[in-house]
């Protein structure tokens, strides 16, 4: 039961950070949000920074699951489509939702990982864990013949990663689906072919 409490506190003030911010979610409305007294609250986090480092690990295991499922298991699908499949598939949750959100992860890390450093410290370790998955991906592309061997994989994912992030910052500013498009248009049909393997003529 105190872990159902303590996941319900996670999600239903994730939900608040997300919209408002960290900084700007007070501790009352997280309290009334989760429906639970400001004892039960500091039961299970020591103060409001711990529920926010906490908060990032609860959002980095699904993002991460999300990518790892995806990308990381072996699929019929090519992969350089299943990738593209992904943040298609991202585009749409992001586009379901009140766009002008963002990604949660990019929000905190735009607002914390500058003033606090165990904030930046587990925000760098979520990035830097969605970039395996991808790299995966694009290693496999490798093995399949629609990379070129000499492709730096796990630089390329790094790049992907950023240039998605910053689309996401975009949309929040646009109010609109056309930065991730735009990224999806140039990573997929202008980058990426980049990196395929000259074809000798026979």
């Amino acid at each position: 039961m105190s872990q159902e409490v303590a996941l319900k506190i996670l999600e239903k003030g994730s939900r608040l950070v997300w919209e408002k911010g960290f900084n700007n979610t007070g501790l009352n409305e997280i309290l009334q949000a989760a429906e639970i007294p400001k004892g039960s609250f500091y039961y299970y986090f020591k103060s409001k920074e711990d529920f926010g480092l906490k908060l990032i690990e609860y959002l980095h295991s699904g993002i991460s699951s999300a990518f790892y499922k995806h990308l990381a298991e072996d699929s019929d699908t090519p992969p350089l489509e299943n990738l593209r499949s992904f943040f298609e598939q991202f585009r749409n949750k992001f586009m379901s939702r009140e766009r002008k959100c963002g990604c949660p992860i990019g929000n905190m890390s735009q607002e914390m990982a500058a003033t606090n450093p165990r904030f930046r410290e587990k925000l760098y370790a979520v990035f830097q864990d969605i970039m395996k998955p991808v790299s995966l991906c694009l290693d496999r592309a490798v093995e399949s013949g629609d990379l070129s061997t000499s492709t730096n994989t796990a630089e390329l994912a790094e790049f992907i990663i950023n240039s998605w992030q910053g689309a996401l910052i975009y949309l929040k500013v646009s109010d609109s689906e056309r930065p991730l498009l735009l990224f999806e248009k140039y990573v997929f049909d202008r980058l990426l072919p980049g990196y395929a393997p000259e074809r000798k003529e026979i």
